[in-house]
């Protein structure tokens, strides 16, 4: 136990050693809560601003004269009905084609045009049966914005669906007034034969409005299901990656560093060659005072070069190509410090021609040899350096490329649209029953009539077919009042996306942890330490930061963003037994197969983001992710973090938690045992990587 919390100190130690590596420190613990709460806030509201989308509006109804002598016009009332609406921009335009114009050259992302048959198939049932022409068009420019098409298509329909109440409310109205002016004449009409040659009459328009709508779009018994699978289209919004960015500035900043060390080698085997030239182009005689201190400056300038390089390494860092930069500069610096102290002694002690000549020489070999180590294992080290942290930008680069495969949802607008035309379709069944209906039992009361002259069904029929048109009109185009209860509510979108942004964050956090902090601890000052002991010390480390990247990313979300919480405590807890957990799995995976277990890790990620019903339920995707998805973690983070911020069931959060857990004792079991028999596969990948001098 000893041996590991050492290890652990030696860890901290190490990273908040030096400037450089605290600041490494502090993105890495903010990287991972931008990343969360970016996404967060990008979804916290996406329809407030539909009002923003602009759809024509224009009508090209030529009206109708109903039998009184008056005149409708029921495209244009609709338009002006219609852009009363404020959730879309609604634009009149009183040019139908301008209106499909400005559809085609991307001005208006749809249009609406009300067709010149509209008014008079309200009124004329007869030519709407013989009309082969929509009443109604809708235009839509679909390679705009795949979202914007949904909700321009969610507008469209409900407005559809709204002019087809209307209409159908028209078409009841007048079936009524016919039967009121049946009622009517019944009243002057005294012969029999006349109440037959009436009944029969409207029996006929009665089923004839029936197979008028049965022969409307909107029953189509498969349109529900074609809007089903309307929802499985392949869509992705562009959200704002300030991480991206982070990433980038890091990337520049090492290409300055890595310039500048170039730059300063060069320079000190400038000065290196300098003071070769100048000690080979002396002899004995010609030796003074002045030709020594001249040397001592030269050999001075290089130092402080060499001084300046190995001060910007990092100390007891096992990073590739540190340690081979180090050396070579720690043998450069002592050597011309060494040269020095050899010249202020020739200076002090006299400057014999003959032991001048050859210290000179000497000097100039060394320096030879120097200068050789500069372009030979100073430069590759260098180059060793800054490789090793492109890989680990790159990786970074990779997995943020990885997210964005993600991104966010399709709105649930289609499943609107689909309650819609289902209780549209369900009135329109109800209407034709009714019409249906009242057709048989006219059938049956002519029939009495032709045979029992009953005078009792006369009066049944009077009783049903008796009353106000309008109030019978209005109800029947509507007869369905639903009441909708909301049991666990949310208060926006964006709390409830938050458990799985927060969730994916967390991953991402361990991820970057990975990225910084190698995975295999090198204690140097302790002895006898066992494989077990650099485990633990090691994941204590990782611990600790994804701790700290947990709480960050929940405190944000609670109190920057303002998203609902119901046990916020409870939150906490359930972020952090979700990092212990990640952060775990993440380490034991990379530390038993290396490189291969980082593409896992990846892998793992990829598969989540699209399959952990973190955003799509997980029965509307494809079977494959229902089978698998129970077998990642991600499931059970964000169900336990859905309860603790819309509300408890029971024990349903221990249960998450519970589950979560078996697969920390799972990462455990691989970093500890299935590790065992990798350990030197993974060595000799890695050597035959490195030989390649690319990977």
């Amino acid at each position: 136990m000893k041996n590991i919390l050492r290890i652990f100190i030696s860890d901290l130690r190490g990273l908040f050693s030096n400037f450089f590596s605290v600041v490494i420190i502090l993105a890495m613990l903010v990287l991972p809560a931008l990343y969360a709460w970016v996404n967060i806030y990008a979804n916290w509201d996406p329809y407030a601003n539909t009002g923003n989308i602009q759809i024509a509006l224009s009508s090209a109804d030529a009206g109708y004269t109903t039998e009184d002598g008056t005149y409708v016009n029921h495209g244009r009332e609709t338009i002006e009905e219609i852009a009363e609406s404020t959730s879309i921009s609604w634009v009149i335009v009183d040019d139908p084609a301008e209106a499909v114009a400005r559809v085609i050259d991307g001005t208006y992302y749809g249009a609406l045009i009300m067709e010149q048959n509209m008014s008079r198939n309200m009124h004329d049932i007869m030519a709407a049966l013989r009309d082969e022409e929509p009443s109604i068009i809708f235009y839509q420019n679909a390679k705009t914005n795949a979202i914007a098409n949904k909700i321009t298509n969610t507008a469209a329909n409900t407005v559809k669906h709204n002019i087809q109440v209307k209409y159908l409310s028209v078409l009841i109205e007048n079936v009524l007034k016919e039967a009121d002016a049946f009622m009517d004449q019944l009243d002057a009409e005294a012969t029999l034969d006349d109440l037959i040659r009436l009944l029969t009459r409207l029996r006929d328009s009665l089923r004839d409005y029936a197979n008028m709508i049965s022969g409307l779009g909107v029953m189509d018994p498969n349109l529900i299901g074609r809007l089903e699978g309307a929802k499985n289209i392949d869509t992705a919004l562009d959200a704002i990656d300030n991480a991206d960015m982070i990433i980038m500035a890091a990337d520049a900043v090492l290409g300055e560093a890595r310039d500048d060390l170039r730059m300063r080698a060069q320079e000190m085997r400038d000065v290196l060659t300098e003071l070769e030239d100048f000690l080979n182009s002396f002899t004995g005689p010609s030796v003074t005072t002045v030709n020594i201190d001249a040397a001592i400056a030269l050999s001075a300038r290089a130092q402080t070069l060499a001084e300046f390089m190995r001060q910007a390494l990092p100390e007891n860092s096992s990073a590739s190509g540190i340690a081979v930069t180090a050396s070579s500069l720690d043998a450069i610096i002592n050597r011309l410090q060494s040269i020095q102290d050899e010249l202020n002694n020739l200076k002090v002690n006299g400057q014999d021609s003959l032991f001048a000549l050859n210290l000179f020489q000497r000097m100039a070999r060394d320096v030879a040899a120097l200068r050789a180590l500069v372009d030979g294992d100073l430069a590759s080290g260098i180059e060793l350096i800054f490789d090793g942290l492109e890989r680990d930008i790159q990786l970074l680069y990779n997995i943020l490329d990885s997210l964005d495969a993600t991104v966010n949802q399709i709105p649930p607008t289609i499943t609107a649209a689909q309650s819609t035309v289902a209780a549209l379709q369900s009135t329109m069944r109800q209407l034709i029953s009714f019409l249906g209906d009242s057709a048989d039992s006219l059938d049956k009361l002519i029939e009495k009539l032709k045979n029992a002259r009953d005078n009792e069904a006369i009066s049944d029929l009077i009783a049903m077919l008796h009353g106000d048109p309008n109030e019978f009109a209005e109800f029947l185009s509507s007869p369905v009042e639903v009441r909708t209860t909301t049991i666990y509510p949310v208060e926006n979108y964006g709390s409830g996306m938050a458990p799985f942004y927060s969730t994916l964050a967390i991953w991402v956090g361990g991820v970057v942890i990975s990225a910084v902090i190698q995975q295999d601890a090198k204690p140097r000052k302790l002895k006898n330490v066992r494989d077990g002991q650099r485990y633990w010390g090691r994941l204590l480390t990782y611990l600790l930061f994804g701790q700290l990247q947990a709480a960050i990313i929940i405190w944000g979300d609670l109190h920057i963003l303002g998203c609902q919480c119901l046990e916020p405590k409870l939150l906490y807890m359930t972020a952090a037994v979700t990092s212990l957990v990640f952060v775990t799995l993440i380490y034991s995976l990379i530390l038993a197969f290396g490189d291969i277990g980082k593409a896992i890790m990846v892998v793992i990620m990829v598969l989540q983001i699209a399959g952990s019903s973190g955003s799509y339920p997980i029965e509307i995707l494809p079977p494959i992710f229902s089978g698998i998805y129970l077998f990642f973690p991600f499931p059970y983070a964000i169900n336990a973090m859905r309860e603790t911020m819309c509300g408890m069931y029971r024990y349903d959060l221990y249960k998450y938690l519970g589950e979560l857990l078996l697969f920390g004792v799972a990462a455990v079991l691989i970093g500890r045992v299935v590790r065992k028999p990798f350990i030197k596969l993974n060595a000799f990948i890695e050597e035959e990587m490195e030989e390649t001098g690319v990977l």
